[in-house]
């Protein structure tokens, strides 16, 4: 296992692997299967990039570990009630199935999204651990291989599930975030949330997510929020299980972020901690853009200002919701792009509202991913490559339900047909 630093360890090195067969992922968890003659790789993912495996759709790996010391002593639930543990991954497949200690924990669709269970009384039952999966690549192979991993990941009673932050308001004197988070509790707390929003020090600072004792690349510069101006505390109690928090964030005298020729990019960072009894639980970190975006006389508008280039500005990020260094890349050079966000209608069978609940779903999760990146300047539902409408009247109604869920998720982006 390597540190990620504070509290989370990435499981890499000595992942085995082999091709699927036929009904093989009923077996993949067995703790007593047999080994020999599969690969050995440093991390799973990625696998068309081996010359042995390119041409394979899926993929079983399997993965022995022991939690080193310094982690296994604070397994005992009776010294650390508070602690919870968790395996995470991200970046492996578009879809698969993950397995800890021949329990299934659950599936893996979207390669950009990372996947979260909750394995404390796993990790807790025995000393040596097996974690399997199952992969398949989809429709799309993306060359990229650094972003794939598994890490196990500690964190106090209430864990930060979602955060979703989109800039409502913003001119040269005040900008107004508002931010949705996802928070999953163990127990009944009184918590204490505190989100503060700080310039970065320069735009290659771009910060990713961290954890509750992390450390971030990006260092915010030595301006200090305070309360009213980048700082909003809130005390909401926490029920047991997924608790779903909204507030708004006022920042004074903000700079705003232009697209590249208009202006400079500057770019800022939200930190949102959750507190229990005095101690954080957890922390995330978002690197933003204060700026809106609208649609004026037809024509595309930044902070108010029509573009020369109107919607000819965008630039299109096709089909796939992308890894996070294309936004960060595109925030800093002042790139604007077009999302595309897509919903096959042939995964749809059932009743109208189970269309609605399909595409509020894939209109949330590309809100939680790119909402707060301020290059991202529209959205665009498409149909992926290769679907088939089953009839005109069935793909137009699909387009409307997608549009409409997509301009709930993000009110702040024009929805583009």
């Amino acid at each position: 296992m390597t540190s990620e630093g504070g509290d989370a360890r990435a499981l890499t090195g000595d992942w085995l692997v082999r091709t699927a067969g036929a009904g093989e992922w009923r077996t993949v968890a067995e703790q007593a299967l047999d080994e020999r003659g599969w690969a050995v790789t440093l991390s799973p993912g990625r696998w068309w990039l081996d010359p042995e495996l390119g041409d394979e759709v899926g993929v079983l790996y399997r993965r022995h570990f022991d939690l080193p010391a310094d982690l296994a002593s604070q397994l005992d639930a009776g010294a650390h009630p508070e602690v919870r543990w968790w395996l995470v991954a991200s970046g492996l497949c578009e879809l698969g199935h993950f397995w800890l200690d021949g329990a299934y924990l659950g599936d893996l669709r979207g390669r950009h999204i990372e996947h979260t269970f909750e394995v404390s009384h796993l990790l807790r039952s025995r000393s040596e651990h097996l974690t399997a999966v199952e992969a398949s690549h989809g429709a799309v192979r993306v060359p990229q291989s650094h972003d794939a991993q598994v890490r196990i990941s500690r964190t106090g009673p209430a864990r930060i599930e979602r955060v979703r932050a989109l800039v409502i308001e913003a001119s040269p004197d005040r900008a107004v975030l508002r931010i949705a988070a996802t928070v999953d509790s163990a127990g009944t707390h009184r918590c204490e949330v505190t989100t503060t929003v700080l310039r970065t020090a320069s735009a290659g600072t771009d910060p990713a997510e961290v954890g509750s004792a992390g450390t971030a690349a990006g260092t915010p510069a030595s301006e200090d929020a305070v309360p009213g101006d980048g700082l909003a505390v809130s005390e909401p109690v926490l029920a047991r299980g997924r608790n779903e928090l909204e507030w708004l964030v006022a920042l004074e005298r903000p700079s705003l972020w232009w697209p590249a020729g208009l202006g400079n990019q500057a770019l800022y960072c939200i930190d949102i901690d959750v507190a229990i009894d005095g101690r954080s639980s957890h922390a995330v970190r978002l690197s933003t853009g204060i700026r809106t975006v609208s649609v004026r006389r037809g024509r595309l508008a930044v902070n108010g200002e029509p573009l020369r280039d109107g919607f000819d500005a965008l630039r299109v990020a096709k089909h796939e919701l992308g890894h996070r260094g294309v936004y960060e890349s595109a925030n800093a050079d002042g790139k604007l792009l077009c999302q595309q966000v897509t919903l096959d209608p042939s995964v749809f069978m059932g009743a109208e509202r189970g269309l609605r609940a399909l595409a509020a779903q894939a209109a949330a999760v590309a809100a939680d991913h790119a909402g707060h990146h301020p290059s991202v300047a529209a959205w665009q539902p498409v149909h992926p490559p290769g679907s088939r409408r089953r009839t005109p009247r069935r793909g137009s109604w699909t387009d409307r339900t997608v549009r409409q869920a997509m301009q709930a998720a993000d009110p702040t982006r024009p929805v583009l047909t």
